[in-house]
């Protein structure tokens, strides 16, 4: 966001938008964050029916980065199907099931 050709490209583009600073993104990617994470805490505290948990694993195929996410699907009131990712995390090689095994537990704990 601050480098110079960045901000001549977006000015190029549109010559009125003003870049914010980083820590006015930042500042407001948290507050994004903490609003959704307690929308979606609410909506988990008052469902009456079951919750199922899946895990999806990408591997980024030029570095071998890997990343897991773990989403929250279930039912609400209104019978419309709910999906949610409660984590994503990065996960290092070697993607083995004892290397995942741990990402999960220590993200169910954090």
């Amino acid at each position: 966001m601050e480098h110079h050709g960045f901000r001549k490209l977006l000015a190029s583009l549109q010559p009125l938008f003003k870049v914010p600073c980083r820590n006015t993104i930042k500042s407001d990617t948290l507050n994004m964050y903490d609003y959704e994470k307690t929308k979606v805490l609410s909506l988990l505290e008052c469902n009456k029916g079951r919750i199922a948990l899946t895990t999806d694993m990408w591997i980024e195929s030029n570095k071998r980065e890997g990343f897991l996410a773990l989403t929250a699907h279930f039912i609400d009131d209104n019978w419309t199907l709910q999906s949610h990712i409660l984590r994503f995390v990065y996960v290092r090689s070697p993607h083995t099931s004892e290397v995942l095994a741990n990402v999960i537990v220590k993200s169910m704990m954090d």
